[in-house]
């Protein structure tokens, strides 16, 4: 209806123009047909123009609208591509991270591989290794109840006693060198053991246990009662003290409780436990080795651990005269005895 607008108008102020202009003609030239054709006329001029004027407002609105929704276009089109740019950038730093994590990834399986590939043989050699150490403890714990029968069952040594490996071994030196005193430092089975194996010889010889924990010597007394093995063991209760050693502090088991102690034939090293500081061991050489019979010998316990080993080391060092045999057991063992004794361990 818009559209006709401007035609409508135009014919009817062309009409009423031409109707004017028609009749002062009319009236000038006395000629009456004059004012019908001027209205027409005026009435078709000015509705073209009227049209045409119509036609281009029209045509402004429309390229108005047409450029705003370009514009708006546009506008989107750019939003759009920015978007575009930063999704596109995004899924380029997640495509790099995602190589760099895969390249990763693709290293460490493999180096899985190539270690799980050697693995099986290990894994077997290990397991071997295992079963073999247990049968060898079960077979010295068998050798022990050979040599020296008891009338009651023992507990199972292990953990912090001496294992059946050293156990067989202390027996067997008793058994053969009839040492006529034992000091144990760190009483337990192996002090029962060894009073066993003196009394299996007929040896008139003692066992002197030292343990700082009362309760771990009555364990050892009631444990030695037992089996009748009283008068071959006596253990004793020092507890440990601050001992001054060229200058150097350590604590160790009270020393006057040891001063009784001549011609020792067989000192065994268990205690105190190393956790009571580092080195705690240290003391027993130094502070005994002047006590000790020409064919005494010293056995060192849990040889595995880096602080016995630096102990005899320095014993070896403070006292050249003396030599060391390394023995394989479980937890490791040391035997020290005089160069010059003629022994054989």
């Amino acid at each position: 209806m818009r559209s006709r607008v401007g035609l409508v108008a135009g014919l009817v102020a062309g009409g009423v123009l031409g109707a004017v202009i028609g009749l002062g003609v009319s009236v000038e030239t006395s000629r009456p047909p004059m004012v019908i054709a001027a209205t027409l006329l005026g009435a078709l001029m000015l509705g073209a123009l009227g049209q045409i004027a119509q036609w281009v407002r029209a045509a402004a609105g429309s390229t108005r609208r047409l450029e705003y929704a370009h514009a708006r276009a546009a506008d989107t089109q750019g939003q759009q591509r920015r978007r575009l740019d930063e999704v596109h950038n995004r899924l380029g730093r997640t495509e790099r991270d995602l190589t760099k994590r895969l390249d990763t990834v693709t290293e460490q399986v493999t180096r899985l591989s190539e270690h799980v590939s050697h693995q099986p043989a290990e894994i077997g050699r290990q397991t071997r290794q295992i079963v073999d150490d247990q049968v060898a403890l079960l077979q010295a714990h068998s050798q022990l109840q050979r040599l020296v029968p008891m009338s009651q069952a023992m507990p199972r040594p292990g953990t912090w006693a001496a294992s059946e490996d050293l156990l067989l071994y202390l027996v067997g030196h008793v058994l053969r060198e009839k040492p006529a005193l034992i000091v144990d430092l760190g009483s337990g089975q192996s002090s029962v053991w060894m009073a066993a194996a003196l009394r299996q010889s007929g040896s008139n010889g003692r066992v002197v246990a030292i343990d700082h924990d009362v309760k771990y010597a009555e364990q050892t007394r009631e444990l030695a009662a037992a089996h009748g093995l009283s008068r071959w063991l006596d253990v004793r209760v020092a507890p440990l003290q601050e001992t001054q050693i060229e200058g150097q502090t350590y604590t160790w088991y009270d020393r006057s409780l040891m001063t009784d102690l001549p011609n020792i034939g067989l000192l065994s090293v268990d205690g105190p436990p190393g956790q009571g500081g580092k080195n705690a061991r240290w003391p027993a050489f130094p502070l005994l080795q002047a006590q000790m019979a020409t064919d005494g010998v010293v056995v060192m316990d849990d040889m595995v651990r880096n602080d016995e080993q630096v102990i005899v080391a320095d014993w070896l060092t403070r006292f050249p005269q003396w030599q060391v045999t390394n023995l394989q057991f479980e937890k490791g063992a040391a035997v020290l005895r005089r160069a010059d004794s003629g022994r054989a361990s």
